[in-house]
């Protein structure tokens, strides 16, 4: 039984080792779509979502919320290529996106385009912060 337990020790030890050089949870040769890509997806809906805002056009914003929530999967999905701080940053943003565009939605279905701009509002600092962390994510994907 001692036998058994210093055996034990020693696993436990190996592992405690190999720990700290774990911050990275995901294999980055494995990236189905780069950051960057990402990042654009995230530009081109935001300015569509800017666009019909700025005309009025409320009920194009449902479709164009779906393409963001499409956008932000596709960020998290990738988010286990980028170290621990930065995904547990990313995942943070993209809950406050969501939720955001949740309430753009129940907006727009109201035609409300004072709260509809009010919630396109505080959307804007947290997709620029999405975007901060992609930017950053790519450039250590691609120096690699």
């Amino acid at each position: 039984m001692r036998v058994g337990g210093r055996l034990g020790y020693r696993v436990l030890f190996a592992v405690l080792l190999v720990a700290p050089s774990c911050q990275w949870a995901g294999d980055q040769s494995a990236a189905k779509a780069s950051f960057a890509v990402i990042r654009q997806q995230i530009d081109d809906v935001g300015g569509r979502i800017t666009t019909a805002i700025q005309n009025g056009e409320a009920d194009r914003i449902p479709s164009l919320d779906r393409d963001m929530n499409a956008a932000l999967d596709a960020a998290k999905n990738q988010s286990s290529a980028m170290n621990l701080m930065d995904r547990e940053h990313l995942n943070i943003n993209l809950a406050t996106a969501k939720q955001c565009l949740s309430g753009m939605d129940r907006y727009a279905q109201t035609g409300d385009m004072d709260l509809l701009r009010a919630q396109a509002a505080q959307l804007t600092p947290t997709i620029s912060e999405i975007r901060v962390l992609l930017d950053r994510a790519d450039r250590i994907a691609t120096a690699k």
